[in-house]
Order: structure tokens, then sequence, then C-alpha cells
């Protein structure tokens, strides 16, 4: 999702690992899709196909840790792998926010001034229970203030991307993410800020400059290096 459709949270996440000197391999021109979607759609078969050829490649380059951005990939190979498919990765598994609080260290961080709601991502919150290292990511960054709902961890609000609703049910994706971002504003928030690629694509598409979306990526690239999110390559 980050390499097609939002690139800007694949450099920042790249930019963040250089910047904290974190030895890393990226898949390139032979990443392949984990195969969620496939999965949430009910195509099984073809989602296997596509588990088998990336669990090759991830082989290939003998890395110990897989580091991803999309909550929807990290379910995928740490529950979905395993039960449907047989498959037990050996390697550690761990979302993007887990990594970059471990190896974050003292590091310097500058001010990022938002106002924003955090947004907890369904895969990520309700599904492997990562509620923790991004409110403690975020609560390093000068100048941020975090709005927390009233519908936040488990209770968290969708919106309106997951399970297949944004590729099947365009509209209804939309309107999900319409009424959240609104209900948001009301809440005070100048942004929305989420740690999941298709959250931040759908909000992004339905926002239209109604509220201002950020990925935590960003957030955390930013700080590191200095400048406005805005500002970002």
């Amino acid at each position: 999702m980050s390499s097609y459709r939002t690139p800007e949270l694949a450099r920042s996440l790249i930019s963040i690992l250089k910047a904290l000197n974190v030895d890393h391999v990226m898949l390139g021109k032979d990443e392949l899709c984990c195969g969620s979607i496939l999965l949430r759609l009910g195509l099984r078969s073809e989602a296997l196909e596509v588990a088998q050829r990336t669990l090759d490649e991830l082989a290939r380059v003998q890395a110990s840790t897989l580091v991803t951005h999309c909550p929807g990939c990290l379910r995928t190979f740490k529950l979905d792998y395993p039960e449907l498919f047989d498959f037990k990765l050996s390697l550690e598994m761990v979302h993007s926010t887990q990594l970059i609080l471990r190896c974050l260290d003292s590091k310097e961080l500058s001010p990022v001034k938002i106002k924003a709601a955090y947004l907890d991502p369904c895969h990520l919150g309700r599904h492997l229970k990562v509620y923790d290292e991004p409110r403690k990511l975020l609560s390093l960054i000068p100048g941020l203030t975090i709005i927390e709902p009233p519908e936040k961890r488990e209770a968290s609000l969708c919106c309106g991307a997951g399970g297949g609703v944004k590729s099947c049910l365009e509209e209804l994706s939309l309107t999900v993410a319409k009424e959240l971002i609104e209900y948001f504003r009301l809440l005070g928030a100048e942004a929305v800020v989420t740690a999941c690629p298709f959250c931040y694509y759908n909000l992004n598409e339905a926002s239209r400059g109604a509220l201002r979306i950020v990925d935590i990526l960003q957030v955390v690239d930013a700080s590191l290096r200095g400048v406005p999110v805005e500002k970002l390559g």
C-alpha cells in the first residue's frame, strides 16, 4: 500500500530508519503484496499463491526482523499465514512504530506543532493489540497535542477502508470517512494522525482539505529532520 498508493509514507519510513542508523534492506522491485486484501475478499487460493511468493522473497534476503507500516500486512503475516496456510515465519515481525520506539533512544527531536486526534487502526489495535507504542512515540514529539476521542483503543472507530470495503464499496468507504472527519473536527482537532496507510489514504481522499490528515511516520520524520510536515519530500 505504501509503495504504490502512499509512497510519501514509504519515503518517511526509510528516512527514519536511516536517521536512527537501523541496518535494513528493502525488497524494492521484488516487493510483493502480502495478500491481505485477497483474503478479506474471500480469494483464498490467490492469497496463498501471493503469500508463497512473498515468503520466498523474505527468505532470500535472510533478514532477522520484518517491519511493515501497514497493519493489514502485519496481521496477515502474524495471524493469517500461520492459521490459514500453516506458514510459520521464523523472523521477528513488528509494526514500524514498535521498531522506531525501540531504536529512538535519546535522539534529539524537534517540535511539530499540530493539534490532532489519534485514530487507532483496526488491524493494529483490535487485531494485534498494538495501542501503546504509537501513543508513546507521539508523546515524545515536542509541540504535538494529541486529542484522544472517547472512542479509542478497543472501541476506536473505523476509517471505512478496511475489510475490502474500499475495494468493493467505494462510496460507503468515503461516507464513513467523511463522518469520522467531521466528528474529529467537532472534538476540536485540527488534524488526524493515524498509523496505517489505508486510514491515511481513505481519510485524505474523503477530507479534501476539511481536516489535515497526517501519518505518524510523517510526524516522526519531520521531528527528526527539524522541518514542518508539509516540507517532507
